[in-house]
């Protein structure tokens, strides 16, 4: 694809298929990290990361497809997101004067998320450690929108149910969440030409439960969220819940969406979703790739490695080497390369792997020129989250006889009777493309040689990808490669 090609298939999504997701506020953060800003280099593809979470609702796989129009649901949408420079092309958009304007807004907002970062490194190390290990398999999930939807869920719990919540997310009360929440959203919720990274929440609501007014208004003024009220487990509820999460997630969940529906014995859904498309900042060419071996924990395999050199920041230690790849005007793609004869799994709770996306320096970065291989892949997985959140802390509110959701409504008692996750994430040379959603469901170093370094992603790896506030969207390790 050409940059113009690229630029126009970024810039020329359709607004009408991402769902009312909250207004443009933009926060803040002291990003700086190896001048992300200024690799204004050729732009080549886009990057989606999206994610639907369904809370306090009882959902069950069933058949159906997508309807045109919702029946028998009453719709309330929630502002949808403004968009900067709207009609501009992807290309014209960095050539111009606007660019400049709303990158430097947008540095100078974004410290105030960035400065949450550290403190939300103890729920990001927790949640990939349980959701990343495994012996054989690819694993990958969202840390950033699972805790936005357990945020959610706090909203509507009360007493040692909310505590535990609120201690595996990191914050001592509500207030504290809720300003968290604002700032992440903000430097999160962005629609340019360039960069698609948007926020959109919804609530489920059996009509004929009376729900508390204020845990509603809470969660449609902090959350953005729009309501949709009628019958669980009718069909029009069911085509509106999927027709919701497909429109907001640029319909790439279709295959999980398909089979969603509402159990008539559903009280409230919460559902969110997070799209994020946004172009590399500097391209792999085609020409430059080669076939090449995969040594996966199942076996070797034939795949087509992506390769450029150029000179960068290697972090470097004993257990792993490491590095960054900017995304345009958002974020970065790492990748960790285990030293010969270390687990992946060792690195997921390495304490120097979030020295890797600190802009804090230290003795395990050096400046080398680096041979970078790495191939194009693909990787997905649906996993059960019950056992991590109980592993986590969260017990109460998986408990029927302990659970207190009573701030959302006491005429029937709640838990989390299922939680779910599944993400998949794909690179080549023109970008990365990821999806995904969790269901909560209520009824001292070596130094690396001096010469040039050889960075080949050949066998077993982890990666993260960041927003531009630091906030980890995505993480997932690489076991084995697909012939």
């Amino acid at each position: 694809m050409k940059k113009e090609e690229l630029f126009e298939a970024i810039s020329d999504i359709d607004e009408n298929e991402i769902e009312a997701a909250g207004r443009y506020q933009p926060a803040a953060e002291k990003r700086s990290l190896r001048a992300v800003w200024t690799r204004w280099g050729t732009a080549a593809a886009c990057l989606v990361v999206l994610l639907a979470a369904v809370v306090l609702g009882k959902m069950q796989s069933g058949g159906g497809s997508a309807v045109s129009a919702p029946e028998g649901v009453k719709v309330v949408s929630a502002r949808p997101v403004e968009e900067v420079a709207k009609g501009m092309s992807a290309g014209a958009f960095l050539e111009s004067d606007e660019h400049g304007e709303w990158r430097r807004s947008y540095v100078d907002k974004m410290q105030e998320s960035a400065g949450y970062q550290k403190g939300m490194q103890g729920y990001y190390l927790s949640m990939m450690e349980k959701l990343l290990k495994s012996d054989n398999e690819n694993t990958v999930c969202s840390p950033l929108n699972i805790y936005l939807a357990l945020s959610m869920l706090a909203e509507t719990s009360d007493g040692n149910t909310q505590k535990q919540i609120l201690d595996l997310l990191g914050v001592p009360d509500l207030e504290t969440l809720r300003t968290r929440v604002e700032a992440l959203s903000h430097s999160n919720q962005l629609n340019t030409p360039t960069i698609k990274s948007l926020l959109a929440n919804s609530l489920w609501l059996n009509g004929s439960v009376n729900f508390n007014e204020e845990t509603l208004n809470r969660l449609a003024e902090t959350y953005r969220a729009s309501s949709f009220s009628g019958t669980p487990g009718s069909e029009g509820m069911d085509k509106a819940l999927q027709q919701w999460i497909d429109s907001n997630t640029g319909g790439l969940l279709k295959e999980y969406t398909k089979d969603l529906h509402l159990d008539p014995e559903t009280v409230m859904g919460l559902v969110s979703t997070l799209y994020f498309r946004v172009a590399w900042a500097d391209r792999f060419f085609p020409e430059e790739n080669y076939q090449g071996t995969f040594h996966g924990t199942k076996g070797d395999a034939a795949v087509e490695m992506m390769h450029r050199m150029e000179s960068k920041n290697l972090y470097w230690t004993d257990k792993f080497a490491a590095l960054g790849l900017p995304l345009q005007d958002g974020g970065e793609m790492y990748f960790y390369l285990p030293q010969e004869g270390v687990d992946v799994n060792d690195l997921l709770t390495d304490p120097d792997l979030f020295n890797v996306l600190s802009p804090e320096e230290d003795g395990n970065w050096y400046y080398r020129m680096v041979d970078l291989s790495l191939p194009k892949f693909k990787v997905s997985e649906k996993t059960d989250l019950m056992a991590a959140l109980k592993e986590l802390g969260l017990t109460d509110a998986l408990d029927p006889q302990k659970a207190d959701f009573s701030p959302l409504t006491k005429e029937v008692p709640l838990w989390i009777s299922s939680a779910e996750h599944a993400a998949t994430v794909e690179i080549d040379e023109e970008g990365v493309t990821g999806a995904a959603y969790t269901d909560l469901m209520l009824s001292g170093s070596a130094m690396p040689p001096e010469e040039i370094v050889q960075f080949t992603l050949d066998r077993p790896f982890l990666f993260v990808i960041t927003g531009q506030d630091g906030s980890v969207l995505f993480s997932g390790a690489v076991r084995n490669m697909a012939e």
